[in-house]
């Protein structure tokens, strides 16, 4: 792979990024990634651990678990997910990558109760110049609990700046919430151990609320 961007050439992950997801191969199979961070947005306290299993031939699966601790109680709850994801080429190869990512979600807040979700997203990534930034585009579609079903869309950009070191930026719309965000990640030990930083802002039915994420990811466990 000559995703350029990355400190190394073999690896990728949907992280740092929130809500967009990336159509690039991994080259190594079947090995396990492990990612973790903490966030602190308004009132909001949150901790999310993502565990990844990269199959064979461009099949991979994700878990998610996040809790979310809310000061004035209302966000206060879990969220739980878990994704099957299929990149159908290689985008070293081709200079783009296409996917196919759904997701099974349940969510929990002491405000709203339960609530099941599904998601599907055709994930595509560009590479824009050999050795330049990638672009990820995410058109998508999902499905809450008792709420019609709605169009998704994200777009995020990354690109290498310094050694070891990758500038990011997102920007997404998920149903009524609006997220975006600008950081960098930096690989402490190369292809194996990485630290993300980033300032995230959310506008959502609740309102609006910014802050920062602190994130760490090992990865061919």
């Amino acid at each position: 792979m000559l995703l350029a961007l990355l400190a190394s050439p073999a690896l990728a992950n949907d992280r740092p990024f929130q809500i967009a997801r990336s159509a690039v191969i991994e080259d190594d199979e079947q090995v396990w990634s492990f990612e973790t961070w903490a966030e602190r947005r308004g009132s909001v306290r949150g901790l999310s651990v993502e565990p990844e299993y990269t199959f064979s031939d461009g099949y991979s699966l994700q878990f998610q678990l996040s809790r979310y601790l809310d000061r004035r109680g209302e966000q206060t709850g879990h969220e739980t997910e878990l994704e099957f994801k299929k990149i159908f080429n290689h985008i070293g190869r081709d200079g783009y990558g296409l996917a196919l990512s759904a997701a099974l979600g349940v969510e929990r807040s002491r405000e709203a109760g339960a609530s099941r979700s599904l998601g599907l997203k055709l994930p595509i990534s560009v590479m824009l110049a050999e050795g330049g930034p990638t672009l990820h585009l995410n058109p998508g579609l999902s499905k809450a609990s008792a709420s019609p079903r709605a169009w998704t869309s994200a777009v995020a950009i990354e690109h290498g700046v310094i050694k070891r070191s990758t500038a990011f930026a997102e920007w997404a719309h998920e149903g009524r919430l609006r997220l975006a965000q600008i950081g960098a990640r930096h690989w402490l030990r190369k292809d194996r151990l990485a630290i993300d930083i980033a300032w995230q802002q959310q506008r959502s039915a609740e309102g609006r609320s910014s802050g920062l994420i602190f994130g760490l990811g090992w990865y061919d466990l």
